[in-house]
């Protein structure tokens, strides 16, 4: 226990002095299903990995709610809010639209539909930073979206953050207000102290005076003096004239305001034309040592051209068939497979029924801990497929269904 105990010790304090630094968002935490069944990023993009300070990025792409979201989960079709995810206050949010609509107030998205959106924001802090969109569900918390590393340069103490109001002043909302809130703040703390020290000088205090109190039972009120009702009356007048006085001169300084929005908006979903492809999950089989995802379909192909699979998307993944489309990562870190997705029995003729039998191969299934599916209890998958016809056009098809692990066991 001794040798032990030499050997933790240095270990615990190593760690305590020297963290590692944190680097992204634990989105990896999230369960598999939570990640594969609620809402599926399409094509999300930064328009600039490397900019500086007062410079302008926009993350954009689409994004479907499932059709198998998870039905212990609060619905995204009551109320949402779509945000971004950045360590601390790298940068500043200056617009967010959701098909044109400004995402100024929470609205709510239909399960299967498509939504285009786009994430304006000002660089703040030099750093390199994990950016994340997410949708925030009410009651169920933030669904995350792919991570895009930005790299932000330049000089902090150059920041520029100011605005014009309706009535036509300009202000700069890194310092706007901060005069009253730090009055008020200290305004209100020297009345605590205050009443905290007025009290500080009756003795006994707190515990031996719960005991006392305890002790009279009733008779308790004995302890509190005339002098003592005179100051708890001399400090309620005081509280109530500050918040009423602190409201006169707020309406007199500033006659002209507008409350903080808290209706929601309507944000009706891209007008598309009905997809012709359809299809039906026959069976979907993880292979737990060779770390593939077998998935099994029936296409039912209703355009004129023929089709094949380029994309298979679950979970924040991007599987690529090399066949039909040239994706690479960003870099390391970017969640694409560029050659690990091998089609069986495509492409599907024009008006043609047929099975095709899809494989997704990589290790990002175990580097992800997406692999924990196999012990969920609600053992359901789902993603998009990205069907293209012989003139690139796409066709995103959603699908899910149950999910059977496979072991790799040999049966004799």
């Amino acid at each position: 226990m001794k040798l032990l105990s030499a050997f933790l010790l240095p270990l615990i304090a190593f760690c305590v002095i020297y963290p590692s630094p944190s680097v992204a968002h634990g989105e990896r935490a999230q369960m598999p299903q939570l990640r594969m069944r609620t809402v599926h990023w399409i094509d999300v993009q930064a328009s600039t990995a490397k900019l500086s300070v007062n410079e302008i990025v926009k993350i954009s792409g689409k994004f479907m709610p499932s059709k198998y979201w998870p039905h212990h989960v609060d619905s995204i079709e009551e109320t949402a809010f779509l945000n971004i995810g950045v360590p601390g206050p790298s940068f500043v949010r200056l617009d967010s639209r959701v098909n044109g609509v400004p995402m100024i107030r929470s609205t709510s998205f239909r399960k299967g539909e498509v939504y285009d959106f786009e994430i304006t924001m000002k660089a703040r802090k030099v750093g390199r930073y994990h950016v994340h969109t997410v949708i925030n569900v009410a009651g169920a918390g933030p669904m995350i979206g792919p991570g895009i590393w930005v790299e932000v340069t330049g000089d902090e103490a150059a920041f520029v953050n100011t605005v014009e109001t309706l009535l036509g002043e300009t202000i700069d909302l890194e310092t706007y207000g901060l005069g009253n809130v730090m009055a008020w703040s200290a305004l209100w703390f020297a009345v605590g102290l205050a009443w905290f020290v007025y009290w500080l000088t009756k003795c006994p205090i707190v515990v031996p005076r719960f005991k006392r109190a305890q002790e009279l039972g009733a008779e308790a009120d004995q302890m509190i003096t005339t002098m003592d009702r005179r100051m708890g009356g001399i400090f309620l007048v005081l509280t109530l004239s500050l918040i009423v006085g602190g409201y006169v001169y707020a309406q007199e300084r500033w006659p002209i305001t507008t409350p903080l929005q808290t209706g929601k908006i309507d944000v009706p979903p891209l007008d598309q034309p009905p997809t012709p492809i359809a299809i039906k999950l026959i069976e979907a089989r993880y292979r737990i040592p060779g770390r593939s995802f077998r998935m099994e379909f029936d296409v039912v192909n209703d355009s004129d051209r023929p089709v094949t699979i380029g994309e298979f998307a679950a979970g924040n993944l991007r599987f690529i068939n090399a066949d039909v489309l040239d994706v690479k990562p960003r870099d390391e870190h970017d969640l694409v497979a560029s050659d690990a997705l091998r089609v069986e029995g495509a492409p599907v003729a024009a008006g043609a029924t047929q099975r095709v039998v899809i494989y997704a191969d990589d290790a990002m299934w175990e580097t992800e801990r997406m692999t924990t599916m196999i012990s969920s209890p609600d053992a359901v998958v789902a993603g998009v497929l990205s069907f293209f016809d012989d003139a690139g056009e796409r066709h995103l098809v959603e699908f899910g269904g149950p999910m059977i692990p496979d072991f790799g066991m040999v049966r004799r």
